[in-house]
């Protein structure tokens, strides 16, 4: 680790990645699996989390999921406030901006959000970022 100052740094990824970039459910889709990213060298994640919503869509979660297969199996972290990531309109008629902290637990990583009560004019639009570090 780097030392600056009386604070030492993490080894960080170096980039955020955007696994979710403004999606939009809807009718259609009314879910939305990420990419994958290989978390196999690191140990915690950030994950960012902007929502926004339309009208008046019932709840929003999000998964946050990892893959110990190569992707074919895909297990969702069940963690702190990973065991149960929801939010309702109320809390996202103005768009809200949280972050979230756990641990990588396989070797790639996805998040998954899935949309209740959305129709073609009661939507979500959700973007999630994540930053991987030791």
């Amino acid at each position: 680790m780097t030392k600056m100052g009386s604070v030492e740094s993490a080894i960080r990824s170096g980039a955020i990645a955007t696994l979710i970039d403004a999606i939009t459910l809807d009718d259609d889709p009314t879910s939305y699996n990420s990419d994958a990213l290989d978390c196999s060298g690191f140990r915690n994640f950030l994950l960012y989390v902007a929502i926004d919503s339309t009208s008046t869509p019932t709840t929003l979660q999000l998964l946050v999921q990892f893959s110990d297969d190569g992707g074919t199996i895909w297990w969702t972290y069940k963690q702190g406030p990973f065991a149960a990531l929801f939010w309702e309109d109320a809390d996202t008629a103005t768009e809200i901006n949280e972050c979230f902290e756990g641990k990588c637990g396989g070797r790639l990583m996805r998040i998954r959000a899935v949309g209740v009560g959305t129709t073609s004019s009661a939507k979500f639009k959700v973007t999630a970022k994540v930053e991987l570090f030791n």
